[in-house]
């Protein structure tokens, strides 16, 4: 949600609450270079450069939540903050000791069809010794549990894979990344994604079930994790 001129813009997600629960638990951002991949219209990159980040890019291929960045990038006119329309794939690989201090990836895990190369790409745009910051959904079991929906999941149908905790813990330990810690796990709620004067479709209360325990077609209802993990050296 941004605030403008006494004017809520009351989206549909409380990005605001995500950034409460995550900022405790990531490497201070001053003076730093950061990368979020997915990063919608732009609200956690004003977050991080309110962390005091260096240098701060997004990118989202959404034309839309570009142009909406361009909108508040009217008002806020800050150079150290960008925001490219493009897919990540687009952006160069093995920066090595160039890379980013840290990468930002929430939201977008579950959206991929391999999630191992993905990580690896992740790890590819970090520096050595450089902070992964990695929200996702998540379903309860060990670390051979992987949930595979067969069509669709919270009526979405792009959601290709959602593993375990304990299991992404795993993908990144195999992918050489140290100090893997699970910084929080939150179910969300309706209160967090629902309907709002500016978003008036249908939203997460639409896909559960009346209990709120299940997802209409019947998986675990959305829980959300967030993973921090360090590019080994």
């Amino acid at each position: 949600p941004f605030h403008l001129f006494g004017m809520c813009i009351d989206t549909e997600w409380r990005s605001d609450w995500k950034w409460e629960r995550i900022q405790p638990h990531i490497d201070s951002l001053d003076g730093r270079r950061v990368l979020d991949i997915g990063c919608g219209n732009g609200y956690h990159l004003w977050r991080m450069r309110g962390e005091g980040a260096d240098w701060v890019l997004g990118v989202d291929p959404s034309q839309l939540f570009w142009c909406q960045f361009l909108a508040i990038q009217h008002f806020i006119r800050d150079g150290r903050v960008h925001h490219l329309p493009i897919g990540f794939e687009h952006l160069p690989r093995h920066l090595d000791k160039k890379g980013f201090d840290s990468v930002f990836c929430m939201g977008v895990l579950y959206h991929r069809k391999d999630p191992i190369n993905f990580i690896a790409t992740l790890r590819d745009f970090l520096r050595p010794g450089g902070q992964l910051i990695l929200e996702t959904l998540v379903v309860e079991g060990d670390a051979n549990t992987v949930l595979v929906p067969t069509e669709r999941y919270a009526r979405m149908n792009n959601v290709w894979s959602i593993p375990s905790p304990q299991a992404l813990c795993h993908w990144l330990a195999k992918l050489s990344f140290d100090d893997i810690q699970v910084v929080d796990i939150t179910p969300t709620t309706t209160e967090e994604q629902r309907r709002t004067e500016w978003m008036t479709f249908e939203s997460l209360a639409e896909s559960l079930m009346p209990d709120g325990m299940t997802t209409v077609e019947g998986h675990p209802a959305p829980i959300r994790a967030t993973i921090c993990a360090r590019k080994r050296r």
